[in-house]
């Protein structure tokens, strides 16, 4: 069988059992047909075989990013940027440029905003967003995805006045028993709702996210949910028109009301492993607590920034058992968002309780970003088999917060030095928009533990480049039971591969700031080439 495509003289990092080096790599159509020697695979070669000649640089398995929400990613494309603003009267000008674009009564929408990088080191009010507009309803999402601020008009179109109970899991900040405008966890997913954008939009943004993750590399993405069950017909449409291109593990959760999302999957009669190589269901999902970056999530003793405050939980531990363990019992791998480490107690309790009650030799249960994972909870998730799903790239953004809101207890946030030490199967994710979909940006992270400002979060957890790369290939085929078509780079696997501008396993890891992607390969064909 003669090669389509052959890349010789490189460093080919096969992410296999053994961590092999190649110098080449040969591929037929959609699959992998050698990977050895420049020599050998140069044999495979004929007058019909382009080559491509690596010159030393890296050729990895495509990514996967096993924890990202594609549509809010693309979707926020449409809004306003508010990431990089630095103070208040930045972003209403911003804001106010979009209100004069939009007509009257529609919504404008920003997202990205960090009240910790703004100068007056403060959240957005009403007040704020009412004067750059009364008559749009603005909302503006912070950089966590759990926290907004609203105007006023936006509180009138939700009929929510200084009387309205806070929402189970979520709250409507007050001063002086007035509405703030400040809405954190359920109480913004709720409202988040009236702002959705129309099914044209989120094409339109899936189709901008899939690009995007194409130039970083990512070949397969673990998505981890949108708002309701038409996110799961979005998700499945937009892979039927190759308005995304990339492999899609779909978590069967939503951002609102994640029970009942759970048990219209249950009633369907569907459950995970679903679909194709395309897209495929994945595990039915809750959200048990709120960010590590708010601060919202829920932690065993108060944040040391906030002694009265210890986070926000969505559900107690009989109704997440309730939910979940019903799920198990029809076949579903299950998963929560628990990042506090109270929720992955609570999470780890689920798992064990439904595998007591009907055991389950592979489910392959996860726990999306585990953020919080100290020593007796990292034995729970090796006794019960489980897989974290961590995010390093937090590190970088979030790290000098965490060390306010956390301290010391760093050390065994996102732990995966203590994963790799217990033999614990992890999987990378980026959670973006949160952050930084570039893959190569988390495993900096991983390696280097180091916020953006320099400071060290946790630098006993740091891992090394080859633990961080299979933790971003192999293992995120492995979270979505796939290990055995894709995520290494061997004989008879799909042929998804990913080139970078320089040696990965050379450089030093400050370079990985500044390496990018030459091209990606997916099923076979050139995807994205710079």
């Amino acid at each position: 069988m003669k090669a389509t495509k052959i890349f010789v003289n490189g460093e080919v990092f096969t992410a296999d059992a053994d961590g092999s080096v190649a110098e080449a790599i040969a591929i037929n159509g959609i699959h992998i047909i050698h990977v050895g020697s420049t020599t050998e695979v140069m044999k495979l070669a004929d007058e019909q075989t382009k080559t491509f000649d690596l010159e030393g640089s890296s050729l990895l398995p495509g990514f996967i990013d096993a924890h990202a929400h594609l549509e809010l990613y693309g979707t926020n494309q449409l809004g306003v940027n508010c990431k990089t603003t630095e103070s208040i009267e930045e972003l209403q000008a911003k804001l106010r440029s979009a209100a004069e674009q939009t007509p009257e009564g529609e919504w404008v929408r920003g997202w990205g905003y960090n009240q910790n990088h703004l100068s007056e080191k403060r959240h957005l009010t009403k007040y704020d967003l009412d004067n750059v507009s009364k008559s749009h309803p603005i909302i503006v999402v912070r950089t966590c995805g759990h926290i907004s601020c609203v105007n006023s008009k936006a509180l009138e179109l939700a009929g929510l006045t200084n009387e309205t109970p806070d929402p189970p899991g979520g709250t409507f900040h007050k001063k002086n028993g007035e509405l703030s405008g400040l809405l954190l966890e359920a109480a913004h997913m709720n409202i988040f709702q009236l702002a959705d954008y129309s099914e044209e939009e989120v094409m339109q943004g899936l189709e901008i996210a899939s690009d995007d993750f194409l130039k970083h590399g990512i070949t397969s993405v673990h998505d981890a949910g949108g708002y309701g069950t038409k996110h799961i017909r979005y998700l499945q449409k937009a892979v039927t028109e190759n308005k995304i291109k990339q492999r899609v593990y779909a978590l069967y959760g939503s951002l609102y009301e994640s029970p009942s999302m759970v048990e219209a999957g249950i009633e369907s009669g569907i459950v995970t492993g679903l679909g194709d190589h395309r897209f495929k269901v994945g595990p039915a999902k809750v959200f048990i607590d709120g960010s590590s970056s708010g601060p919202t999530c829920k932690m065993r003793e108060a944040y040391t920034s906030h002694p009265e405050d210890s986070g926000i939980l969505y559900m107690d531990q009989q109704a997440l058992t309730d939910s979940l363990g019903a799920a198990h019992r029809l076949g579903w791998q299950i998963t929560a968002h628990a990042m506090g480490d109270e929720a992955v107690e609570m999470l780890l309790h689920t798992i064990e309780e439904s595998l007591t009650s009907q055991p389950r030799d592979d489910h392959r249960h996860r726990l999306e970003h585990s953020g919080f994972t100290p020593d007796d909870l990292l034995q729970k998730v090796k006794t019960t088999r489980s897989i974290p799903i961590p995010n390093p790239a937090f590190l970088y953004e979030f790290g000098d917060g965490y060390l306010n809101d956390y301290g010391d207890r760093v050390r065994y946030m996102f732990p995966l030095r203590s994963f790799v030490d217990h033999q614990v199967p992890f999987a990378l994710g980026s959670d973006s928009p949160i952050t930084s979909a570039n893959p190569l940006l988390g495993m900096y992270a991983a390696m280097t533990r180091k916020s953006k400002s320099g400071e060290s979060v946790g630098m006993e957890q740091s891992i090394s480049i080859e633990e961080a790369i299979r933790a971003y290939t192999w293992a995120g085929a492995y979270a979505s039971f796939e290990e055995n078509q894709k995520g290494s780079l061997e004989t008879g696997k799909l042929a998804d591969l990913v080139v970078l501008d320089r040696s990965i396993l050379s450089c030093h890891p400050e370079e990985l700031l500044n390496t990018s992607v030459d091209m990606t390969v997916l099923n076979g064909e050139i995807a994205y080439h710079k």
